[in-house]
């Protein structure tokens, strides 16, 4: 009837189900603040699960004290946030949201809950996530910062904490820097 019809976030019918549909709108890529989004959070958890598996059955049980994981923008926005989820899910973190569906912040999970040592990660970040994404990096540090600060944490269940004690022990300037990206501009 050319009535106007609201834009809405585009995807993949199998990866981001039926509210893609109808095709034929003006779509945006995702909104930055609600990243990642539930769906990428299973799917991340389930890549970090994998991981895990796979270094414990090559190691003898034994969980790795450090994962890296690679943040690229475009693949932020083509999976609505797979690698942060994956990291979210190695440090032993969960998204809080408010109630708009807005990411407020990054929580760390109980260790009791948890179940295992937090992982320590060490994320590589594309320019464009960097750009792009300013609020997961804010919200990535910030957790990763009270992760290194948990004194109420033994070092050999949080290998964050283990690892920026070490770097601070060595005179590091902010030992729990886990994020690193070329300079901008």
């Amino acid at each position: 009837d050319g009535g106007y019809v609201a834009p809405k976030p585009g995807g993949d019918v199998l990866r981001d189900g039926l509210g893609v549909l109808p095709t034929g709108r003006n779509t945006y890529a995702l909104d930055p603040y609600r990243m990642p989004s539930k769906s990428a959070f299973r799917r991340g958890a389930l890549a970090a699960e994998r991981v895990l598996d796979q270094h414990r059955a090559a190691n003898g049980g034994a969980y790795p004290e450090t994962v890296a994981v690679t943040m690229w923008g475009l693949d932020a926005i083509k999976t609505k946030g797979e690698s942060v989820a994956m990291a979210l899910a190695l440090v032993g973190a969960k998204v809080v949201a408010e109630g708009t569906g807005r990411v407020a912040r990054f929580e760390l999970i109980p260790l009791e809950e948890l179940g295992r040592p937090r992982v320590d990660v060490l994320a590589s970040l594309s320019g464009i996530f960097r750009d792009t994404f300013e609020n997961v990096v804010l919200l990535l540090d910030d957790l990763f910062e009270r992760c290194a600060a948990a004194a109420d944490e033994p070092v050999e269940m949080n290998y964050v904490r283990k690892h920026a004690l070490d770097l601070e022990a060595q005179g590091a300037e902010r030992p729990a820097a886990r994020l690193f990206s070329n300079p901008a501009g």
